[in-house]
């Protein structure tokens, strides 16, 4: 364990009184990934890795790469690995989220055993996923029959994410707050809707999903961050392990 573990370095430590809990910084030294362990004596252990994604258009490319992410790895090509686990395992939380300039894919569990396994899961799905054209278009946007048995009619856009996006923007206040970010903050990232806006998703193709999470699912654009009563030293040895020791600088 000592070889692995030593490819972090210490960057910072202080004690948190108020909370009780020591604050740990590290530095991955080969991709310069980022470690915030939480020492605690709380055996409900969490574990997130998060990322620094910036779009640049309102086709929902993070998002839609949050979403596709989850649907089979290189170690686990499975159909929707994810949501077999969040079935199957005893963790207390399950998640992926995205917003203006990052993702993050948290989970907690209690069971030390439990949390290995997801930990395991969560690793290939951010860094080795399988991004397979089908589950683009289950996940992204496709065209559909509107009545699916009948051929005669119309073709329809449906998606996970163009269906969850329509909803979302369907509402005045999601109007009203796009419209705020696109006045506020013209040409950047803020500008943008990052969750996607139904007209602009259809525009993505499966090829800038791909350049995207070349682009940005990388150590060196991640942060891990860890709560409990496994010790750093312990993380870093699975992180090593099964994500970054495949990486270089």
């Amino acid at each position: 364990m000592n070889a692995d573990v030593s490819a972090f370095t210490l960057v910072k430590t202080t004690t948190i009184e108020s909370l009780n809990i020591q604050y740990e910084e590290y530095e991955h030294l080969t991709t310069g990934a980022r470690h915030i362990h939480l020492a605690s004596d709380n055996n409900e252990n969490v574990f997130m890795v998060a990322l620094r994604t910036v779009p640049t258009d309102s086709t929902g490319v993070a998002h839609i790469l949050e979403h596709t992410s989850l649907c089979g790895s290189k170690r686990f090509p499975v159909r929707d690995p994810f949501f077999m686990m969040i079935r199957r395992s005893l963790n207390t939380f399950m998640n992926a989220f995205t917003s203006s300039d990052w993702t993050a894919y948290p989970f907690a569990s209690q069971n030390k055993k439990d949390f290995n396994n997801l930990l395991e899961v969560y690793l290939d799905a951010v860094f080795f996923a399988r991004l397979d054209p089908l589950d683009f278009s289950q996940e992204g946007h496709r065209l559909e029959f509107e009545e699916p048995t009948n051929p005669e009619s119309d073709l329809v856009y449906k998606g996970v994410v163009f269906n969850e996006m329509k909803g979302a923007m369907s509402s005045i206040s999601s109007q009203l707050w796009q419209a705020v970010g696109e006045s506020l903050f013209p040409d950047t990232t803020y500008g943008v809707n990052s969750g996607g806006e139904p007209e602009n998703i259809t525009d993505l193709s499966y090829e800038q999903l791909q350049e995207f999470y070349q682009t940005h699912y990388h150590p060196d654009n991640a942060t891990f961050v860890t709560f409990g009563d496994i010790s750093a030293k312990e993380h870093q040895f699975k992180i090593q392990e099964f994500a970054l020791r495949h990486f270089a600088p």
